[in-house]
């Protein structure tokens, strides 16, 4: 009996502490529950706070922007509106430089690059094949720089030389002169045998708008030739004159290719 008792109350002590840790355990889970809830609550609330705040600060934000834009925006339209706006006071300030007639004798530009164009447009000119030819003929005599040097100061060279300098020099600045000889080149319409005859007409000639020293003009030759034909041909051209009238640059444009009839007809 005792033996048995005592295997009883063994028993009895195991079931007890099993029952006491099946209760302890679910206690503690219910614990652990609980915690884990208002961990989450915890959290969950904070999140709210932060997103609430972050939506507050853009709000914040854009309504900084929106004032600053209003802001901006009147500025600028007062500042139209009082006529103190940039550009406003740059083209004012501007303009008179750009379009001031008082940077170059417009009126003796005009009546110079129109005496350039008749003097080299009407013609032959007959004095200048004179002796333009008798320098060329001079000139197939030198066979070296030395000799061609010598030949610059002989009457026939300088007859030449001066024969143009006495037809162009005085409507040009010395650097156009040199320009419109070896460039443009000048006499270009002079230099042809046989019998023709050129006469410029309908020379217009205007004054560039932002650039007063330039001038834009056209014309028209007739080409005469000799079976007398006559032919009418568009010229254009620009020229860059100086504050005295005198042209710096020059030069023309053959629309219709009036050099090329000429030399097709007389060669």
């Amino acid at each position: 009996m005792k033996k048995t008792d005592g295997i009883r109350t063994s028993l009895d002590n195991q079931l007890k502490q099993l029952d006491q840790d099946i209760i302890w355990n679910q206690q503690h889970k219910a614990k652990l529950h609980s915690q884990i809830i208002s961990n989450l609550g915890k959290q969950e609330s904070k999140t709210r706070f932060f997103n609430g705040f972050k939506f507050t600060s853009s709000l914040v934000l854009c309504s900084i922007l929106l004032v600053a834009g209003i802001l901006f925006l009147s500025q600028n339209i007062l500042q139209e509106e009082s006529g103190l706006s940039t550009g406003k006071g740059t083209n004012t300030d501007e303009e008179p430089a750009l379009v001031g007639s008082e940077e170059v004798d417009a009126e003796t530009s005009k009546e110079t690059i129109q005496t350039v164009i008749e003097e080299e447009f009407n013609g032959p000119d007959e004095m200048y094949k004179e002796v333009w030819e008798a320098a060329m003929e001079a000139q197939n005599d030198a066979t070296t720089q030395e000799e061609f040097d010598a030949l610059q100061q002989t009457p026939v060279w300088q007859n030449y030389m001066n024969y143009m300098a006495e037809t162009y020099a005085a409507y040009f600045t010395e650097n156009g002169y040199d320009n419109f000889l070896n460039a443009t080149p000048a006499f270009m319409y002079s230099g042809f045998d046989g019998e023709y005859d050129l006469t410029t007409s309908e020379i217009k000639i205007s004054q560039n708008e932002n650039n007063p020293k330039m001038f834009q003009f056209t014309f028209q030759v007739d080409y005469k030739k000799a079976n007398g034909e006559v032919h009418p041909y568009s010229f254009e051209g620009e020229a860059i004159a100086s504050k005295e009238g005198k042209i710096e640059k020059l030069q023309f444009l053959d629309k219709d290719d009036l050099l090329t009839e000429m030399n097709e007809d007389i060669y």
